[in-house]
Formats: structure tokens, C-alpha cells, sequence
């Protein structure tokens, strides 16, 4: 998880909630409530290390959350009215097709500097925010492409910037959550440390790859979970 996050600047919950609901076995929810602490956790270090290459686009990622945090709120509280099956089947779809989108991309804007209009953050911040807190997430499966095709961020800022989001996401979700908070702090604590160390190999990896093959690596990623989480819950409703 660590080193998708720092490579990707996403990813996290989507390896870290299938790991504890299908490889350790826990319940739904409280694999939610755990992802948000440690993929939080991760990000925020992960960020501050993008930032040491100047790679955080600061002013749109704050506008992100701003725009993003009340709907992220209002959809963490829906999300106890929806089954622990439903969110992880939404989950996986959402991911195909922002793992899509990623791949169709077509180059980027060398300079991404100017501020044309506050409506794509706005919109981008709010559809985020709201997914992140309904589905349990950072958000940065939505996040990277929303950056990348609707605000022209390129892609290495984008990857350091939606750390930045999704640590903040990541605490207003588990805020929202707060009513179903479950957490086994020492398993956390025994996952912080790992999941850290390769936060810092990912970062350094994004060095030595281009623009191009990050997004290829990004949308590749997305979809193969993707449809892994899908094939998942669908058999589940249909065993029912």
C-alpha cells in the first residue's frame, strides 16, 4: 500500500480495504475505519516528501478539500444506510472507469500555472469529497485523474498533491465514520512503520519515470482492482 501511495499518490484504500476484508477477514466497516487512520497516516508524510521536489500543487489541493468537506461529511453519514457489499461493488466500477480515463490520456500541458476558472476545482473538489466520504476512502483513485484531466495538473504534482487531499479526506471520512468506528490500534501500529518506509521508495521511484508511464502504470492498476473488487461483490449478491 505504502509504495502504490507514494508512486501513484493513490491506491492506498484500494489495496488496503480488499487486504483486510478478504485476506484477514475484517468486517466491511471496520476495515474502513482502519484504512482511513493508516492510509491517512501515509499520505500526509507522503506528501511532505513530494514537496521536497516542489511537486504539491498547495493552493488547488486546499481549494479541493475546501470545496470537498461538507459533502465528504454528508456522504460518509449516508454510507451507514448502504450494505458493506454495495460500497465495495461502487468502489470497484468507479475505479474502472477512472482507470480508463487515465489510459486514454494524451499528453499534458507543460505549464499548468494558469487559473482560468474556479469551477472545475469546485466540481471536481465536491464530487470527490462526497465519493471519498460515502465509499470510505482517500479518494486518490478519483483524485490523480480528476487533477490530471479537468484541472491540467501534471501528473507528478498531481500525484504529490493528492497525498496532500487524501490525508485530509482521509480524517474529515473518518470523522463521518465516527459513529461505526472500529479500529485495532495495534494492528495499526504494526502496519504504520512498512507501510511508511515504502511510502519513501515510492516517492524516489516516481524520479526515475516519465509522465507517460506513470499514467500507464496509474490506469492499469485502477482497472485490474477494479475489476477484481467487482467480480468480488458481484458473486457475493449472487450467492445471496
Amino acid at each position: 500500500m505504502g509504495l502504490v501511495l507514494g508512486l501513484l499518490g493513490g491506491g492506498g484504500s484500494i489495496l488496503t480495504v480488499p487486504i483486510l476484508v478478504y485476506v484477514m477477514g475484517i468486517e466491511a466497516h471496520a476495515a474502513i475505519s482502519l484504512s482511513l487512520l493508516l492510509v491517512g497516516c501515509t499520505a500526509l508524510i507522503g506528501a511532505f516528501l513530494h514537496q521536497e521536489a516542489a511537486r504539491v500543487a498547495w493552493k488547488k489541493g486546499l481549494l479541493f478539500v475546501c470545496f470537498g468537506a461538507p459533502l465528504n461529511l454528508l456522504g460518509a453519514d449516508l454510507s451507514r444506510y448502504v450494505s458493506g457489499t454495495v460500497l465495495l461493488l461502487l468502489f470497484g466500477i468507479l475505479m474502472g472507469i477512472s482507470g480508463t480515463a487515465m489510459l486514454l490520456k494524451r499528453g499534458e500541458r507543460q505549464n499548468s500555472t494558469d487559473e482560468r476558472s474556479i469551477w472545475p476545482v469546485l466540481i471536481s473538489g465536491a464530487t470527490v469529497g462526497f465519493l471519498a466520504g460515502f465509499l470510505g476512502v482517500g479518494g486518490g483513485f478519483l483524485i490523480v485523474p480528476s487533477l490530471v484531466l479537468f484541472l491540467q495538473v501534471p501528473i507528478k504534482s498531481a500525484t504529490g498533491t493528492s497525498l496532500l487531499i487524501i490525508a485530509i479526506n482521509s480524517a474529515l471520512a473518518l470523522f463521518g465514520h465516527r459513529h461505526t468506528l472500529a479500529v485495532d490500534w495495534i494492528l495499526l501500529v504494526e502496519l504504520v512503520a512498512p507501510a511508511l518506509l515504502a511510502t519513501y521508495l515510492g516517492v524516489k521511484l516516481t524520479e526515475r519515470l516519465s509522465a507517460q508511464q506513470l499514467r500507464k502504470i496509474f490506469g492499469v492498476f485502477v482497472i485490474l482492482m477494479g475489476v477484481f473488487m467487482v467480480a468480488s461483490n458481484m458473486a457475493i449478491i449472487f450467492n445471496r
